[in-house]
């Protein structure tokens, strides 16, 4: 499939793909059609392509999510690399909640005295 059917069976704009491409986290072949030159992803693609879009929604980094593709797709990890990977996303995710509860405490409190202090 071109690149304009892979955006469009994924969601993503065609820059988006060629971004993922140029990191070498999806692949395409190219294929000469007279003057031009087509870049055809194979309809894995679009797996993987859902793949990269739910680690980022995950928060993994594209730089995280290729390694995991690189490695993890193969089974050459062990299981206790593979935990350990977990273990140190979710230890990540627990900072992030941490750090937002600070905030959402920090702008009630600002809310609060704000709300007591001004005229209706």
């Amino acid at each position: 499939m071109l690149i304009g059917e892979l955006a469009n069976e994924t969601g993503l704009s065609k820059d988006t793909i060629r971004f993922y491409e140029k990191l070498g986290l999806i692949e395409a072949k190219s294929r000469p059609a007279g003057t031009r030159t087509y870049m055809e992803f194979g309809p894995e693609m679009i797996e993987r392509v859902v793949l990269i879009t739910q680690g980022k929604s995950l928060g993994f980094t594209l730089h995280e999510i290729k390694h995991l593709i690189n490695t993890w797709g193969n089974d050459s990890v062990p299981i206790a690399e593979k935990l350990e990977v977990i273990d140190r996303k979710l230890e990540e995710i627990d900072g992030k909640i941490c750090q937002l509860e600070e905030i959402k405490r920090y702008l009630t409190r600002k809310r609060n005295r704000i709300t007591q202090t001004s005229p209706d």
